[in-house]
Protein backbone atom coordinates (compact mmCIF):
# COMPACT_ATOMS: atom_id res chain seq x y z
CA UNK A 1 0.00 0.00 0.00
CA UNK A 2 1.23 3.48 -0.65
CA UNK A 3 0.17 7.10 0.34
CA UNK A 4 0.15 9.67 -2.97
CA UNK A 5 1.72 12.65 -2.79
CA UNK A 6 2.09 13.58 -6.55
CA UNK A 7 1.89 11.77 -9.46
CA UNK A 8 2.58 12.82 -12.97
CA UNK A 9 -0.57 11.91 -14.72
CA UNK A 10 0.19 11.98 -18.53
CA UNK A 11 3.25 10.01 -17.54
CA UNK A 12 1.74 7.54 -15.84
CA UNK A 13 -1.28 6.50 -18.23
CA UNK A 14 0.96 6.58 -21.03
CA UNK A 15 3.28 3.65 -19.10
CA UNK A 16 0.65 1.89 -17.54
CA UNK A 17 -1.00 1.35 -20.86
CA UNK A 18 2.29 0.19 -22.29
CA UNK A 19 2.20 -2.40 -19.64
CA UNK A 20 -1.38 -3.55 -20.37
CA UNK A 21 -3.84 -1.65 -22.11
CA UNK A 22 -6.74 -2.83 -20.60
CA UNK A 23 -8.72 -1.10 -17.85
CA UNK A 24 -10.87 -3.40 -16.05
CA UNK A 25 -14.24 -1.96 -15.42
CA UNK A 26 -16.26 -4.61 -13.75
CA UNK A 27 -15.86 -8.19 -11.96
CA UNK A 28 -18.05 -10.79 -11.66
CA UNK A 29 -17.50 -13.43 -8.66
CA UNK A 30 -19.13 -16.68 -8.59
CA UNK A 31 -19.80 -18.24 -5.72
CA UNK A 32 -21.84 -22.06 -5.33
CA UNK A 33 -22.71 -23.77 -2.19
CA UNK A 34 -22.86 -27.56 -2.60
CA UNK A 35 -25.25 -29.49 -0.25
CA UNK A 36 -24.54 -33.53 -0.04
CA UNK A 37 -25.56 -36.06 2.20
CA UNK A 38 -27.01 -39.77 3.13
CA UNK A 39 -30.16 -40.29 4.00
CA UNK A 40 -31.04 -43.70 5.49
CA UNK A 41 -34.98 -45.12 6.03
CA UNK A 42 -35.44 -48.13 7.97
CA UNK A 43 -38.63 -49.95 7.86
CA UNK A 44 -40.39 -53.03 9.51
CA UNK A 45 -43.29 -55.20 9.43
CA UNK A 46 -45.46 -54.69 12.47
CA UNK A 47 -45.61 -57.76 13.91
CA UNK A 48 -49.08 -59.54 14.96
CA UNK A 49 -49.05 -62.32 18.10
CA UNK A 50 -51.15 -64.54 15.44
CA UNK A 51 -48.81 -63.52 12.57
CA UNK A 52 -46.02 -63.82 14.51
CA UNK A 53 -46.27 -67.56 14.35
CA UNK A 54 -47.02 -67.72 10.50
CA UNK A 55 -44.69 -65.31 9.27
CA UNK A 56 -41.22 -64.30 10.89
CA UNK A 57 -41.06 -60.08 11.81
CA UNK A 58 -39.78 -58.39 8.12
CA UNK A 59 -37.70 -55.56 8.30
CA UNK A 60 -35.13 -53.32 5.84
CA UNK A 61 -33.37 -50.50 5.46
CA UNK A 62 -32.90 -48.26 2.22
CA UNK A 63 -30.21 -45.91 1.65
CA UNK A 64 -29.66 -42.99 -1.00
CA UNK A 65 -27.36 -39.49 -1.11
CA UNK A 66 -28.82 -36.61 -2.57
CA UNK A 67 -27.06 -33.30 -3.52
CA UNK A 68 -27.92 -29.61 -3.94
CA UNK A 69 -25.87 -26.53 -5.39
CA UNK A 70 -26.96 -23.42 -5.01
CA UNK A 71 -25.22 -20.53 -7.86
CA UNK A 72 -25.10 -17.08 -7.24
CA UNK A 73 -22.94 -14.48 -9.66
CA UNK A 74 -22.18 -11.21 -8.02
CA UNK A 75 -20.88 -7.84 -10.08
CA UNK A 76 -18.55 -5.96 -8.55
CA UNK A 77 -17.47 -2.60 -10.21
CA UNK A 78 -14.26 -1.76 -10.55
CA UNK A 79 -13.44 1.96 -9.62
CA UNK A 80 -10.39 3.25 -11.43
CA UNK A 81 -8.16 5.70 -9.91
CA UNK A 82 -4.99 7.55 -9.80
CA UNK A 83 -3.33 4.65 -7.73
CA UNK A 84 -4.88 2.29 -9.73
CA UNK A 85 -3.78 3.69 -12.80
CA UNK A 86 -0.01 3.57 -10.62
CA UNK A 87 -0.09 0.36 -8.75
CA UNK A 88 1.55 -1.85 -12.29
CA UNK A 89 3.96 0.63 -12.62
CA UNK A 90 5.06 0.63 -9.26
CA UNK A 91 5.23 -3.35 -10.04
CA UNK A 92 7.44 -3.55 -12.77
CA UNK A 93 9.85 -0.70 -11.37
CA UNK A 94 12.72 -1.94 -9.89
CA UNK A 95 14.20 -0.81 -6.71
CA UNK A 96 17.61 0.18 -6.94
CA UNK A 97 20.48 -1.21 -5.33
CA UNK A 98 23.13 0.11 -7.46
CA UNK A 99 22.69 3.53 -9.30
CA UNK A 100 25.08 4.15 -12.46
CA UNK A 101 25.25 4.75 -16.33
CA UNK A 102 23.78 1.03 -16.86
CA UNK A 103 20.75 2.26 -15.15
CA UNK A 104 19.75 5.18 -18.09
CA UNK A 105 16.45 4.92 -19.29
CA UNK A 106 15.22 2.43 -16.72
CA UNK A 107 12.30 2.94 -14.63
CA UNK A 108 13.28 2.65 -11.06
CA UNK A 109 12.14 3.52 -7.37
CA UNK A 110 14.25 4.92 -4.72
CA UNK A 111 12.81 4.59 -1.18
CA UNK A 112 13.56 6.52 2.07
CA UNK A 113 14.60 10.07 0.27
CA UNK A 114 14.52 13.32 1.78
CA UNK A 115 13.58 16.27 -0.18
CA UNK A 116 13.83 20.01 -0.21
CA UNK A 117 12.91 22.26 -2.36
CA UNK A 118 15.42 24.22 -3.85
CA UNK A 119 13.63 27.60 -5.75
CA UNK A 120 10.09 27.67 -2.92
CA UNK A 121 11.03 31.71 -2.67
CA UNK A 122 11.08 31.68 -6.82
CA UNK A 123 8.03 29.62 -7.42
CA UNK A 124 5.93 31.88 -4.78
CA UNK A 125 5.94 34.59 -6.51
CA UNK A 126 4.99 33.22 -10.20
CA UNK A 127 1.97 31.46 -8.22
CA UNK A 128 1.05 34.86 -7.43
CA UNK A 129 0.64 36.26 -11.05
CA UNK A 130 -0.24 32.36 -12.33
CA UNK A 131 -3.48 33.04 -9.97
CA UNK A 132 -4.98 35.95 -11.48
CA UNK A 133 -3.94 38.10 -7.76
CA UNK A 134 -2.74 40.65 -10.60
CA UNK A 135 -5.75 40.33 -13.55
CA UNK A 136 -5.30 43.38 -15.22
CA UNK A 137 -2.50 46.09 -15.14
CA UNK A 138 -2.46 49.62 -16.92
CA UNK A 139 0.24 50.64 -19.13
CA UNK A 140 0.37 54.00 -21.02
CA UNK A 141 0.07 53.83 -24.63
CA UNK A 142 -1.13 50.17 -24.59
CA UNK A 143 -4.23 50.39 -21.89
CA UNK A 144 -5.04 47.37 -19.58
CA UNK A 145 -2.74 44.30 -20.00
CA UNK A 146 -4.08 41.41 -18.92
CA UNK A 147 -0.78 40.01 -17.34
CA UNK A 148 -2.63 36.87 -15.92
CA UNK A 149 -2.71 35.57 -19.75
CA UNK A 150 0.64 36.87 -20.78
CA UNK A 151 2.39 35.26 -17.69
CA UNK A 152 0.69 32.02 -17.97
CA UNK A 153 2.49 31.92 -21.65
CA UNK A 154 5.85 33.47 -20.16
CA UNK A 155 6.11 31.16 -17.44
CA UNK A 156 4.68 28.14 -19.14
CA UNK A 157 7.18 25.14 -17.85
CA UNK A 158 7.83 26.65 -14.80
CA UNK A 159 8.33 23.99 -11.80
CA UNK A 160 9.39 23.01 -8.38
CA UNK A 161 13.34 22.11 -8.05
CA UNK A 162 13.73 20.07 -5.67
CA UNK A 163 16.69 18.12 -4.29
CA UNK A 164 17.51 14.78 -2.05
CA UNK A 165 20.34 12.59 -0.54
CA UNK A 166 20.30 8.93 -2.22
CA UNK A 167 20.42 6.55 0.97
CA UNK A 168 23.23 5.07 1.99
CA UNK A 169 22.52 1.22 1.03
CA UNK A 170 22.57 2.32 -3.03
CA UNK A 171 26.26 1.54 -4.36
CA UNK A 172 26.94 3.97 -6.82
CA UNK A 173 30.25 5.04 -8.90
CA UNK A 174 33.03 6.56 -7.12
CA UNK A 175 33.16 10.33 -7.12
CA UNK A 176 29.64 11.25 -7.93
CA UNK A 177 27.79 13.16 -5.60
CA UNK A 178 25.36 11.19 -3.40
CA UNK A 179 22.58 13.77 -4.64
CA UNK A 180 19.65 13.84 -6.68
CA UNK A 181 17.11 16.16 -8.13
CA UNK A 182 13.58 16.06 -9.43
CA UNK A 183 11.31 18.52 -11.08
CA UNK A 184 7.45 19.18 -10.45
CA UNK A 185 5.64 21.06 -12.73
CA UNK A 186 3.56 24.38 -11.36
CA UNK A 187 0.23 23.86 -11.63
CA UNK A 188 -2.37 26.61 -10.08
CA UNK A 189 -4.89 24.18 -9.14
CA UNK A 190 -4.55 21.15 -7.35
CA UNK A 191 -0.95 20.07 -8.08
CA UNK A 192 -0.39 17.34 -5.36
CA UNK A 193 -2.51 14.86 -4.79
CA UNK A 194 -4.83 14.14 -1.38
CA UNK A 195 -5.06 18.26 -0.31
CA UNK A 196 -1.12 18.13 0.44
CA UNK A 197 0.90 20.89 -0.55
CA UNK A 198 4.93 20.95 -2.09
CA UNK A 199 6.37 21.82 1.34
CA UNK A 200 4.76 18.60 2.54
CA UNK A 201 7.03 16.85 0.43
CA UNK A 202 9.65 18.10 2.67
CA UNK A 203 8.43 16.24 5.95
CA UNK A 204 9.81 13.10 6.29
CA UNK A 205 11.42 10.34 3.70
CA UNK A 206 9.62 9.56 0.52
CA UNK A 207 9.75 7.02 -2.40
CA UNK A 208 10.36 8.47 -5.79
CA UNK A 209 9.48 6.83 -8.56
CA UNK A 210 10.77 7.29 -12.15
CA UNK A 211 12.78 7.40 -15.69
CA UNK A 212 16.76 7.66 -14.43
CA UNK A 213 18.41 9.82 -16.84
CA UNK A 214 22.09 10.06 -15.89
CA UNK A 215 24.56 12.71 -13.74
CA UNK A 216 24.79 15.92 -14.43
CA UNK A 217 26.68 19.20 -13.20
CA UNK A 218 23.69 20.96 -11.39
CA UNK A 219 24.42 24.21 -12.88
CA UNK A 220 23.54 22.40 -16.11
CA UNK A 221 20.91 20.48 -15.67
CA UNK A 222 18.89 23.29 -13.29
CA UNK A 223 19.17 25.71 -16.48
CA UNK A 224 17.78 23.35 -18.67
CA UNK A 225 14.78 22.75 -16.11
CA UNK A 226 14.36 25.69 -13.92
CA UNK A 227 12.72 28.70 -16.63
CA UNK A 228 13.40 30.87 -13.89
CA UNK A 229 17.09 30.42 -14.03
CA UNK A 230 16.75 30.57 -16.96
CA UNK A 231 15.18 33.84 -17.46
CA UNK A 232 17.90 35.17 -14.40
CA UNK A 233 20.60 34.14 -16.93
CA UNK A 234 19.28 36.09 -19.87
CA UNK A 235 18.57 39.30 -17.90
CA UNK A 236 22.35 38.82 -16.36
CA UNK A 237 23.80 38.80 -20.23
CA UNK A 238 21.43 42.30 -21.21
CA UNK A 239 22.77 43.75 -18.38
CA UNK A 240 19.92 44.08 -16.52
CA UNK A 241 19.62 44.94 -12.68
CA UNK A 242 18.01 41.97 -11.31
CA UNK A 243 17.52 41.97 -7.37
CA UNK A 244 17.58 38.17 -6.90
CA UNK A 245 15.34 37.44 -3.94
CA UNK A 246 14.79 33.92 -4.63
CA UNK A 247 16.54 31.01 -4.09
CA UNK A 248 18.57 30.75 -6.73
CA UNK A 249 21.20 31.91 -4.65
CA UNK A 250 20.17 32.16 -1.18
CA UNK A 251 18.89 29.03 -0.70
CA UNK A 252 20.80 27.02 -3.23
CA UNK A 253 22.19 23.69 -0.94
CA UNK A 254 24.59 22.89 -3.97
CA UNK A 255 28.05 24.11 -5.75
CA UNK A 256 26.83 24.69 -9.67
CA UNK A 257 29.79 22.26 -10.34
CA UNK A 258 28.33 19.06 -8.01
CA UNK A 259 27.60 15.97 -10.14
CA UNK A 260 24.24 14.55 -9.11
CA UNK A 261 21.44 11.92 -10.24
CA UNK A 262 18.38 13.45 -12.37
CA UNK A 263 15.17 11.34 -12.20
CA UNK A 264 12.69 11.84 -14.74
CA UNK A 265 9.39 11.63 -11.87
CA UNK A 266 6.68 9.56 -12.26
CA UNK A 267 5.06 9.83 -8.78
CA UNK A 268 5.76 10.80 -5.24
CA UNK A 269 4.29 8.43 -2.98
CA UNK A 270 4.96 7.54 0.57
CA UNK A 271 4.83 3.87 1.53
CA UNK A 272 2.29 2.16 4.46
CA UNK A 273 2.80 -0.70 6.43
CA UNK A 274 0.16 -2.38 8.65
Amino acid sequence: MFNLYYINYAKAFEIAMQIDNKLLEKQVVDSAVDKNGDVGVNASVPSFSLLNKIIPTLSGEARFSMSKSDKTSDTLKVVSTKSTILEPIIQKAVEIKKIGDDRIGKLIKIKDVQLSIENSDDILGTKMLLSGILKTVPIEGLGSVDLTEMMDIVLKGASYIATGKMPEKIKQNEGVSDKLMVKIPIQVGNEMESQYSISDLEIGPVTILGIYRGVFDYATIRKHVDVMKQYEEAEEQIDIEYDDKGSNNNNQSLADDEKLHYIDVIAIVQDLYY
